[in-house]
């Protein structure tokens, strides 16, 4: 989704959406939809077996290696250290 697709659907415009969202959550359309994106990639790394790049293709990142970067950025490991985390503990 856009970030046009997110405020039509909440019949806002687009400055408007930006606005209430940075207010409300402190984030940006775009931090929010990538903090969702390693959410969800988290869910997947515990619940499944996908490689690394099948996880970063199925939550909308488009390059694995920037996945990791975003992921790092997010959660201060890399994806890698991440499953080897979950799978000892």
């Amino acid at each position: 989704l856009t970030i046009d697709q997110f405020a039509d659907a909440l019949k806002m415009g687009r400055t408007v959406f930006y606005n209430k969202l940075k207010t409300t959550l402190g984030l940006t359309p775009i931090d929010f939809v990538q903090e969702m994106r390693i959410k969800r990639a988290v869910q997947l790394m515990k619940s499944s077996d996908f490689t690394i790049a099948e996880i970063a293709y199925q939550t909308g990142f488009n390059d694995p290696k920037y996945f990791s970067r975003s992921f790092k950025k997010h959660l201060g490991c890399n994806p890698s250290e991440y499953i080897r985390s979950i799978k000892y503990n």
